[in-house]
């Protein structure tokens, strides 16, 4: 809003009530120079906006306040089209397995681990959307070389079966290397997985609380008794899509807790229990969060905010997603001309996730760094004689799969493509003027500031 506006309705006001503006200024935001301010064309921030709006709907009759916060329309998904990542299975693996995207996002969250600092008893990392468990995993080593000695308390939030059994194959040798560990992994949404407390009440009296003292000594005795989790996981870990929009939504919350058992006297205080559990992360990873096509306020609203309050004094929060304007994008705009999924930026969504937060973000720092720092590249890996001259069938493939994927292209449009053979000369054709194909990420952080 514009100050010309700001000051239309200040005057108006005024002039209703027979009030000064300086007058006014005092009272809405505690500055008899507002108006002055205003006029002189000085900036006030959204807070400020905030509290003029909220004082002047609550001081003229029959007002309310306006509510605080984002605006999110329903995003309603189309069942039949809707490309939900928990359940392209196939598309996923043979992307992870074809390019070095989960690395080299390990890599960059493992940076951020010079700059927390954990406080007794444990250095706490949440993994929001853990997927089969590669970033975590790969950083965890990492906290291991940084921090030998130091108990970890480790969360993740995952709404699919299959990537949870994926992850927690890796769990036994991360526990075996740091005895001293708690793992945490839960299907419940963004605004409740950091404090493992379902926001409904129905949801909550239904939650499954299952917490498993590990026995042994090896990798392989925890690798045994996490196999036998494989029937509770079938009956409990259930996602089904909410009839109003299409959303994946899960069937029941539940919380699955794993340490080892001769560990337990040191774990005690780090271990959570139902009804007393906390956030206060030192580490949120929120890597490939949201929906290419989500809207910069549902981001905002219901994953960044409430992923940005979950962080304790010093904590850091990091988010990586598409940034496009790469080979990738050039092979899809080859074939749907125009399409471009990657419109939301950095920038907007820490404006949009800073005015959500409204005052309890001046506790935060909001950075989108440059684009040097901000952007990285990752790479399908490939041969050099498999991406010039006659590319193959099976390099072309998973170059087209890995692009469709990144974009998160709904299953019906491929239809077409994949009969008329455009995709795989699209695919070609980019990858010979390349020599390769790769892709680019952008990443922001938030931190918290130290007490």
């Amino acid at each position: 809003m514009k100050n010309d506006e700001i000051l239309s309705q200040i005057t108006d006001f005024c002039r209703r009530s027979d009030m000064a503006e300086t007058t006014f200024g005092r009272r809405a935001v505690n500055d008899g120079k507002l108006v002055h301010r205003l006029r002189e064309g000085k900036r006030i921030t959204i807070d400020t906006l905030d509290r003029i709006n909220g004082f002047i709907a609550t001081s003229t009759p029959g007002g309310v306040a306006p509510p605080r916060g984002l605006v999110v329309p329903p995003e309603k998904r189309d069942p039949r089209g809707n490309f939900r990542f928990f359940e392209n299975r196939q598309r996923y693996l043979l992307f992870v397995h074809t390019c070095s995207e989960k690395r080299v996002i390990a890599d960059r969250v493992a940076l951020e681990l010079a700059a927390i600092h954990p406080r007794p008893p444990a250095l706490r990392v949440f993994d929001a959307g853990m997927g089969d468990g590669t970033v975590l995993a790969r950083v965890l080593r990492a906290m291991h070389g940084r921090f030998p000695h130091m108990p970890f308390y480790v969360a993740g939030k995952e709404l699919s079966l299959e990537d949870v059994r994926l992850t927690l194959d890796k769990v036994p040798d991360r526990l075996f290397e740091h005895p001293a560990s708690v793992f945490v992994f839960t299907n419940m949404y963004y605004a409740e997985a950091p404090w493992l407390t379902p926001k409904n009440s129905a949801a909550a009296a239904s939650m499954i609380w299952h917490e498993v003292a590990l026995r042994g000594a090896s990798s392989g005795d925890f690798e045994a008794q996490i196999a036998e989790l494989g029937p509770f996981l079938e009956q409990n870990w259930r996602a089904n899509l909410s009839p109003g929009n299409a959303m994946p939504i899960y069937e029941r919350p539940v919380a699955l807790v794993l340490y080892r058992d001769d560990h337990r006297f040191l774990l005690d205080s780090i271990i959570p229990r139902a009804g007393r559990t906390e956030a206060n992360f030192d580490l949120v990873i929120a890597s490939q969060p949201y929906r290419a096509k989500s809207s910069v306020n549902f981001r905002a609203k219901r994953i960044i905010a409430p992923l940005a309050r979950a962080l304790r004094g010093g904590g850091r929060l990091i988010g990586i997603h598409s940034h496009g304007s790469d080979p990738g994008l050039e092979m899809i705009q080859a074939v749907w001309p125009g399409e471009n999924p990657f419109a939301v930026s950095r920038h907007e969504i820490l404006r949009a996730v800073k005015y959500e937060l409204g005052s309890a973000g001046r506790e935060l720092n909001f950075n989108a760094y440059a684009d040097n720092r901000s952007i990285f590249r990752y790479d399908m890996e490939a041969l050099p004689n498999e991406v010039t001259g006659a590319i193959g069938t099976s390099t072309a493939f998973a170059a087209w799969n890995a692009a469709v994927y990144v974009a998160q292209i709904e299953d019906e449009r491929l239809i077409e493509t994949t009969e008329n053979g455009r995709a795989l000369e699209a695919t070609r054709e980019v990858l010979r003027k390349h020599n390769g194909l790769w892709f680019y990420d952008e990443s922001y952080v938030i931190s918290r500031r130290r007490d």
